[in-house]
């Protein structure tokens, strides 16, 4: 499942987890958006994600797949928790920003061209895979498609 591609400027690379892999790797530690593709996982595993790619400094959450408004929920709930300091949690120094996309299509795009910050610059795109697998095509077709459509502008 590996795909490293350069889209708007955006370093663009979709990694896929797992609980027998160390996802965590790759994935950078400053400048990134992520976007989490979910279907049909438990809750315990998307928190430890949403935890680690906050300890990341990650500045952006994309959430898309059959799970997305609920994962997009249960990050801006954990975000929040750290911001109200009952206990003592690592933030970044920047405002983490969530969205969730229903269309495929559109929530890659809003990442790659959209998506912005003024407390930093997004320099790299993590499309973190927890389907196993079973978006990859979609996802694949969907960066072709944008990519190419986005070439024909030039």
């Amino acid at each position: 499942m590996n795909l490293e591609e350069v889209i708007n400027n955006r370093k663009v690379k979709l990694v896929g987890y797992s609980t027998e892999k160390n996802w965590l790797d790759q994935l950078p530690n400053k400048d990134w958006l992520c976007i989490l593709v979910v279907n049909d996982k438990p809750r315990r595993y998307i928190g430890e994600v949403i935890t680690k790619i906050i300890a990341k400094d990650v500045g952006y959450i994309c959430t898309m797949g059959s799970q997305a408004e609920l994962v997009h929920d249960l990050a801006d709930e954990e975000i929040g928790y750290r911001y109200a300091e009952i206990e003592e949690a690592y933030l970044p120094s920047h405002s983490i920003i969530t969205t969730w996309h229903n269309d495929f299509e559109d929530g890659i795009w809003f990442a790659l061209f959209a998506a912005d910050s003024e407390e930093f610059n997004i320099k790299d795109v993590v499309i973190l895979d927890m389907t196993d697998g079973q978006e990859n095509q979609r996802l694949k077709a969907c960066l072709e498609k944008i990519k190419t459509e986005e070439s024909d502008k030039e």
